[in-house]
């Protein structure tokens, strides 16, 4: 990546995280320090719900070659073995919600690892030509798919909820843009 676009890049996540109150560590790389950490920029945020357990989230973001890549995922690990066939096909359905068609990034889950994330990989000379965008679609749009996620992903995670009403919960708030928390026993 151009020495130019990495210092773009570098101001837009610096400016977002000051936005959304993210805690931010940049790797060190300059002259005989090493970083462990293979990304460029590492992120750390929690979403809180007056009805829910909080969900920490961590945010690595990676400038290689001529491409952005970011990844979204809660910390700790909220799978589990047992359950790892609800939060595939959890994400399965919130990939069909993402921003309306105008996400560039997918939910996964990796069955080896049992991680749950957000990833969204953009090329450079998106970067050069529409930097507004880059920055939607790094912090914005998956943001806003989080909070939609947040219950469900606690309440799949503490063995609260089945799939089935993850997903009905899901899908009435995307619908209606609200949902009746009573009707699913959070208040």
């Amino acid at each position: 990546m151009k020495n130019e676009n990495k210092i773009l890049l570098d101001k837009i996540i610096s400016r977002k995280a000051k936005a959304f109150g993210l805690e931010m560590i940049k790797p060190e790389r300059a002259g005989n320090v090493v970083s462990i950490m293979r990304e460029d920029w590492h992120l750390f945020m929690e979403m809180r719900s007056l009805v829910a357990p909080p969900l920490q989230l961590q945010m690595a973001v990676y400038a290689k070659g001529a491409e952005v890549r970011m990844l979204i995922f809660p910390s700790p690990v909220i799978i589990k073995r047992e359950n790892i066939g609800s939060f595939i096909y959890l994400s399965n359905v919130a990939n069909h919600h993402l921003y309306r068609g105008a996400a560039l990034g997918r939910f996964w889950v990796d069955r080896e690892r049992l991680d749950f994330a957000y990833e969204v990989i953009l090329k450079e000379d998106l970067l050069e030509r529409c930097a507004d965008e880059v920055e939607n679609q790094l912090f914005d749009v998956p943001y806003a798919h989080f909070q939609d996620l947040h219950i469900p992903l606690v309440m799949l995670a503490g063995n609260v909820w089945e799939a089935d009403t993850a997903i009905r919960y899901l899908e009435e708030l995307r619908e209606n843009g609200y949902v009746d928390n009573e009707k699913y026993g959070l208040w």
